[in-house]
């Protein structure tokens, strides 16, 4: 490969920063379906192309005898939820494109455990023939893209390091060396608990789905237990499959809004009922009025309803009483004045 003067890569990289451009949407779009693909939800995902100006200062700090040396003209960066998610995206980045792994750095990996500063993983990637089109594989098959993949702590660690304005260890002042590391210390110890805490909520959701079919009364009100009731029990599906017929077999909404499942945890506790089997004891109680009640209404302008609105009919009505125990006639009454 012939070597260049710093102007001559520069203008090189003028002339060609539009196919850069290119390349980098392409890998971008490629990035977000993959990941959305897996069903992995991430806080952001940017992209960006070194401008000429930044590229002509890099070049003029660094010895660099031709444009391919340079593996972050193009980026993305991957902010992720979850440091867990962080191996599992860089896992489909590795199938997807060619990884230089001699460029590539995890910092996760430093040999000093006490290194400072903040940690992710940098990839530098080029196209995989065998998952590219021949034309754009042609196009873009000299370009490199860098791609940083770390969490929401990790990326709040580096913005502050570098508002800060510390590049490395030796730049901070001794008295304040100790309170840098406790810090970093933090944010890494963060990432850990919040990984728990995910996964102790998926085992929390299974036990719920465990408990519902004969342990309701174990089972304490929250949205966890509340959506798992709505979602799974075969009591409620019937109940709710009864209110459509009896609404001319109108659509279900069975996306639940998360917002009317807040309002109505609110309702039913405000109510006194404090267990998924309270939950259902009031749904046997008042399903059979409640259907009464729609059957006399006028429909003609309902399109559809939602997975929630037995639950958030009968809790209105029923919260308007200030009671959970009302007769049927005052039930209808109290429905027929509410709507």
């Amino acid at each position: 490969m012939v070597n260049k003067s710093q102007k001559e890569i520069v203008e090189e990289y003028s002339d060609s920063r539009g196919s850069y451009e290119d390349c980098l949407n392409y890998v971008e779009n490629t990035v977000k379906n993959i990941i959305k693909s897996k069903s992995i939800n991430v806080h952001e995902i940017i992209g960006r192309v070194k401008t000429v100006e930044s590229l002509e200062g890099k070049v003029k700090r660094k010895n660099y005898s031709n444009l391919a040396k340079i593996t972050d003209l193009c980026g993305i960066r991957i902010i992720t939820y979850f440091s867990d998610d962080v191996d599992k995206i860089a896992e489909l980045i590795s199938q997807e494109f060619e990884v230089d792994v001699k460029n590539t750095i995890d910092k996760r990996k430093s040999e000093d455990p006490t290194k400072f500063g903040y940690v992710s993983l940098h990839y530098v990637v080029g196209l995989k023939e065998e998952n590219t089109s021949p034309t754009l594989y042609g196009r873009f098959k000299n370009i490199k893209l860098e791609i940083q993949i770390r969490t929401v702590m990790q990326h709040a660690w580096a913005e502050i390091e570098h508002d800060l304005g510390y590049k490395s260890e030796e730049d901070i002042p001794d008295k304040y060396r100790r309170q840098f590391s406790i810090l970093a210390g933090l944010i890494e110890l963060a990432d850990d608990n919040f990984v728990q805490l995910k996964n102790n909520i998926v085992n929390y959701e299974k036990e719920a789905k465990e408990k519902l079919a004969n342990l309701k009364a174990e089972l304490p009100i929250d949205r966890t237990t509340l959506e798992t009731y709505i979602k799974e029990d075969q009591f409620y599906a019937d109940c709710l499959s009864e209110v459509i017929q009896a609404l001319n077999s109108i659509k279900c909404i069975t996306t639940i809004n998360i917002p009317l499942l807040s309002s109505l945890i609110q309702r039913l506790k405000k109510l006194g009922l404090r267990t998924i089997d309270d939950v259902d004891e009031l749904l046997k109680k008042y399903i059979d009025v409640y259907i009464r009640t729609l059957k006399k209404r006028d429909i003609s302008d309902l399109k559809a309803i939602s997975i929630l609105t037995p639950l958030l009919t009968i809790t209105s009505v029923l919260i308007s009483a200030d009671s959970v125990r009302i007769s049927d006639g005052e039930f209808e009454k109290l429905s027929a004045e509410i709507y």
